[in-house]
């Protein structure tokens, strides 16, 4: 019966377990990082029931629950997938499933090890069960120095112990052109500029009030106005010219070289990576209203933005938690703060702070990444996947 039920199983490259919110994104930019050298590859995420289905997941890719490490479940699941290499993050171990897909040969990565996931009254068992649950993996992957530690207490040697740091999203550069670029930096000169980025109509009343605010201190200060959608701009000016704000429309920047224009509005939103670079602060859009779930701040992060963003962030909060714990990322609600923070950031020194914070935890998100693939791509090799 065993047999039958192996034959019939699904054959997976790459097996993802996530015990966090955070690891699914990662885990996706891993397969795509992968898959640009094995474009057939096979991948399942499994979860314990605490990390949702993610929405619009890529039907290629296989969802599984399990919620149990008993031996019934264990054999189910054996008996529908068949993995060649597991990466398994965070903590959380499942000792019966871990041994049984040991027992098959399935290769097993620890990543982004963290103390929290070994410090239950499971965990502070018996030592000798505890190097047990540990023993199969070959790899270990801790995101500090505390998950590090928590691992060498477990048994795992000190020399099998990686600290990458924490296992997260990034997203490629945008890109832009570097001629446009040249034309808008020149004439913004030494002006203090911020980016309001893929601002919806609703926000804009809050953007535009709050730079009339920051502008009574800063007097020089430029808002680049960047609409989500390039049908909103007739909407944007009318607004614009409510507010009383003087503004030039892109490429248009005979208002800015003479500092009459005190906003540049773009028509088109599918230029990002160029408004990101003009602006050393960036307000990410999507976010003042309710209902919108903001943008990812990686792509602002990666660019050198210190970034501003509103309280409605829920498609992304994770990744705005951990920039603002790192302090590159700091939440506004209103015009009041708004303003506030972009008075503050118009200090060249302070606004640079910010942004190298956010560099840093983007392209450490990267490295791990990278460093991870390197060693998918080998063990793969190894055990003969496509």
């Amino acid at each position: 019966m065993r047999g039958e039920e192996d034959s019939a199983a699904r054959q997976i490259d790459l097996w993802f377990h996530v015990t966090e919110a955070a690891h699914v994104p990662a885990f996706l930019q891993l397969r795509r990082s992968v898959s640009v050298e094995r474009a057939g590859l096979r991948c399942l995420m499994t979860s314990d029931g605490r990390v949702p289905r993610p929405d619009g997941l890529d039907p290629r890719i296989e969802w599984q629950v399990i919620t149990g490490d008993k031996g019934g479940e264990t054999e189910t699941f054996f008996s529908r997938f068949q993995p060649k290499l597991c990466l398994w993050a965070g903590g959380r171990l499942m000792p019966g499933l871990i041994a049984e897909a040991d027992r098959r040969g399935v290769a097993l990565f620890l990543l982004d090890a963290i103390a929290e996931s070994f410090e239950t009254s499971f965990w502070r068992g018996s030592a000798l069960f505890e190097r047990r649950a540990l023993k199969p993996f070959s790899a270990f992957l801790a995101r500090d120095r505390e998950g590090a530690a928590a691992l060498r207490r477990l048994g795992v040697d000190e020399k099998d112990v990686q600290v990458t740091g924490r296992m997260q999203q990034g997203i490629p550069a945008l890109g832009h052109d570097e001629d446009d670029l040249m034309k808008l930096t020149g004439a913004i000169s030494s002006r203090p500029t911020w980016v309001a980025a893929c601002l919806r109509a609703e926000e804009l009343d809050i953007v535009l009030e709050a730079h009339r605010n920051a502008s009574r201190s800063a007097h020089r200060l430029l808002l680049l106005l960047v609409p989500s959608d390039e049908e909103d701009v007739p909407a944007f000016k009318a607004a614009l010219s409510q507010h009383g704000l003087r503004y030039s429309v892109w490429p248009d920047l005979e208002g800015l070289a003479d500092e009459i224009s005190q906003v540049l509005l773009a028509d088109d939103p599918f230029e990002m990576g160029l408004w990101l670079r003009a602006a050393p602060v960036a307000l990410l859009g999507c976010s003042l209203a309710p209902g919108l779930g903001g943008l990812n701040p990686f792509a602002a992060a990666n660019l050198g933005s210190a970034i501003l963003y509103g309280p409605n962030v829920g498609k992304h909060l994770d990744a705005y938690s951990h920039f603002a714990q790192a302090g590159g990322a700091r939440i506004v609600r209103d015009v009041e703060t708004l303003s506030a923070a972009v008075i503050q950031l118009s200090a060249p020194d302070r606004a640079a702070k910010m942004a190298m914070a956010a560099w840093e935890l983007a392209t450490e998100g990267a490295e791990v990444t990278d460093s991870v693939t390197s060693l998918v791509h080998d063990t793969l090799d190894h055990l003969g996947a496509p």
